[in-house]
């Protein structure tokens, strides 16, 4: 992921201009690690944009069936 990217994510959720340089100078001597940059927005008060993915979500469930696929080539069995 490019800096610019990263700044782009942080710009269309709603960061400050001030926070999104703060943040970026913060993270040029610690590294662009995305757990780095999750909390240093948790600690100017944003949510979490990066690593979205919590543990209380594993057991998550769209109540949508498990469809099998069929492949694209014929199988002819005698």
């Amino acid at each position: 992921m490019k800096i610019s990217d990263i700044k782009l994510e942080m710009e269309l959720y709603g960061v400050d201009l001030e926070d999104i340089t703060e943040i970026l100078e913060i993270c040029k001597a610690q590294g662009y690690d995305i757990q780095a940059l999750d909390e240093e927005l948790e600690k100017k008060g944003y949510e979490r944009i990066f690593s979205i993915h919590d543990e209380e979500d594993d057991d998550f469930d769209d109540e949508y069936p498990v469809i099998e696929k069929f492949g694209h080539k014929k199988n002819y069995i005698d």
